[in-house]
């Protein structure tokens, strides 16, 4: 089975399959995120501390939080498989609301980052439910990925209330801190408002934080960084600027070889590979 997206406003769900011995990325998401691990072994790593969960457990990780994750599985499992919710405060908020839960007493623990959460017959049930929708081939609209997302999120605070504490800091608007936000996400190729929006900030914000972190504007610092990369690429592998441009944030190709020349005085395709030398 390939992996799968349904895509609703700016949030989604997706169905992924792993097949490799091991996957290891380092992230910084723009959204909260909930995963439902089906099979394998999913490892999140934040500073020192490393939290594993296992198939049938599910793991919430704030938005805005720097971690290292790990997807493998056991000798006795042939993929690593889960099903992924991202979402907004807002979200959060409507699934308190909607169980008239107005005041939570504050408990001794801290607030969390990652909370793993195992599952009760409420949350076993809604994954079967998506099993329609990934399986079977039923399309799921924005809408119903909107509640389903809710219901994941109703069936997670139903498992302990305590975890609704948790959650509520979940729902609190927050900015990104702006260097790791740019540097897990510069090569995208988005606008601004994009870029204000997901750092969680108004676009005026982001260009007067951007201007005191890094002494330019936006646009200056994200051409000179993806050049900077895909020098990096022309220079590290055999790809060619014709292969390299789309990763590297640009739309365009010969807009690519006119920026990459002016900055480096030289055509891309005139770089040669390191390994060659």
């Amino acid at each position: 089975m390939n992996s799968q997206l349904i895509t609703y406003n700016n949030s989604r769900i997706i169905l992924s399959h792993e097949r490799k011995n091991k996957v290891v990325m380092d992230i910084y998401p723009t959204q909260h995120l909930l995963t439902y691990v089906r099979e394998g072994i999913l490892k999140v790593k934040q500073g020192k501390e490393v939290q594993c969960f296992s198939k049938g457990e599910f793991a919430l990780l704030k938005k805005y939080t720097q971690a290292t994750i790990t997807k493998t599985w056991c000798s006795s499992e042939i993929k690593f498989s889960s099903i992924v919710f991202t979402f907004q405060e807002a979200l959060v908020q409507e699934a308190l609301a909607q169980l008239n839960i107005q005041s939570i007493k504050k408990n001794k623990h801290s607030f969390e980052n990652i909370l793993g959460v195992i599952p009760n017959p409420v949350l076993k049930q809604f994954i079967q439910s998506l099993q329609l929708f990934f399986e079977e081939g039923v399309e799921m609209d924005d809408q119903l990925a909107r509640l389903k997302t809710k219901e994941a999120l109703i069936g997670i605070i139903r498992t302990n209330e305590a975890l609704a504490y948790q959650l509520r800091n979940f729902s609190v608007k927050s900015k990104a801190d702006l260097h790791q936000y740019m540097n897990y996400h510069y090569l995208e190729n988005k606008n601004l408002v994009d870029f204000a929006r997901e750092s969680g900030r108004s676009l005026s914000t982001f260009k007067k934080d951007f201007k005191s972190i890094y002494g330019v504007t936006p646009a200056k610092w994200l051409k000179n960084k993806r050049l900077d990369y895909a020098y990096q690429l022309l220079t590290t592998t055999n790809k060619k600027a014709s292969q390299i441009y789309l990763e590297c944030g640009f739309e365009d190709l010969a807009h690519f070889s006119k920026s990459f020349k002016s900055k480096f005085q030289m055509n891309p395709s005139s770089i040669k590979n390191l390994s060659d030398k």
